[in-house]
Formats: structure tokens, C-alpha cells, sequence
């Protein structure tokens, strides 16, 4: 019950944030990497813990989860806390480029965050896997098909730590 109603209201926030009309940007992985280049500058991988632990990870990116593996539910749930958890670690004149598997979480995360004060939100369009190929495997674009600087090692700083 008590994740059903802060999906609810994190879904009233995301709707609300687009409905105001939270402008993102969106860039390729390549384009994503680029700007990362430029101080003040971070990739946000929205992702759960388990796919940041075990699908791998964009080295330089910072798990702060759009949702949680719920195994009594069987699903993902959402992160009540997303914005205390962005807050906690970033700056609200930090650029932030938001990424996730495939580009849908990471432009609602983008939204969310610019809708609540964050300056410049972008959203990595392909994701980290990109879309799937004839198989249903995740093959065609995305960060880690694109050669682009990608790790299973978890750096303690970047790990997902809830906000205190």
C-alpha cells in the first residue's frame, strides 16, 4: 500500500513537471559524454541498484535510482525520495544528464528534477543498453554499445546511498 501511494505521488509529480512544461534536452550517449567534460558537469544513472550493480555502469555515473526491485511485488517500485536523494548530492546549478536503460526514466527524471529547481536536466536518449535488435537483444545504440567508458566496479562515492 504504502508503495502504491508514493508511485501515485510520484507519478502526480512527473505528470505535473511535464504539464508545466519542464523543458529537457535530449543528447545521444556520445553527445552525453562530451559534455561531461565540462565542470560542474554529472551523468545520473537513474536505474535500480541491481541493474547499476550487475548490467554494468557509464564509469562516471552516479547511481541515484528513479525506482527500486521490489521482490515481494515483483517489480519496480518508485524511489519516494528521488529528489532528496538528487538534492543530497548535487547542486541545483549543476548540469545534470539523467540516463537509465533505454531513455524512457531518464527524461521523466529530467523533468522531475528541472520542474523542482534544478537548471539544466538532460536526457540521455538511448540509455545505457539502447534499443533492442530482431532478437530482443539490447543491441542498437545506447552508451555501452558505443564503445563509450563503461565499468562493473563500484566506486563507494557514486554507489546509491539514500539521502540522510
Amino acid at each position: 500500500m504504502k508503495n502504491n501511494i508514493a508511485a501515485m505521488a510520484l507519478g502526480a509529480l512527473v505528470f505535473a513537471a511535464a504539464a508545466a512544461g519542464a523543458e529537457v534536452e535530449i543528447v545521444t550517449p556520445k553527445q552525453a559524454f562530451e559534455r561531461l567534460q565540462a565542470p560542474g558537469t554529472f551523468l545520473v544513472d537513474v536505474r535500480s541498484v541491481a541493474e547499476y550493480v550487475f548490467v554494468g555502469h557509464p564509469e562516471m555515473g552516479w547511481n541515484v535510482p528513479w525506482s527500486f526491485w521490489s521482490e515481494s511485488e515483483a517489480k519496480l517500485v518508485s524511489n519516494p525520495d528521488f529528489i532528496k536523494d538528487l538534492k543530497a548530492r548535487f547542486k541545483p546549478e549543476d548540469i545534470l544528464l539523467f540516463i537509465c536503460r533505454s531513455g524512457g526514466r531518464s527524461l521523466k527524471a529530467a523533468q522531475l528534477a528541472a520542474a523542482d529547481g534544478f537548471l539544466k536536466t538532460i536526457s540521455v536518449s538511448e540509455g545505457v543498453e539502447g534499443g533492442a535488435d530482431e532478437k530482443g537483444l539490447r543491441t542498437i545504440g545506447g552508451w555501452k554499445n558505443s564503445g563509450l567508458p563503461f565499468t562493473y566496479s563500484l566506486d563507494p562515492q557514486k554507489a546509491y546511498a539514500p539521502a540522510k
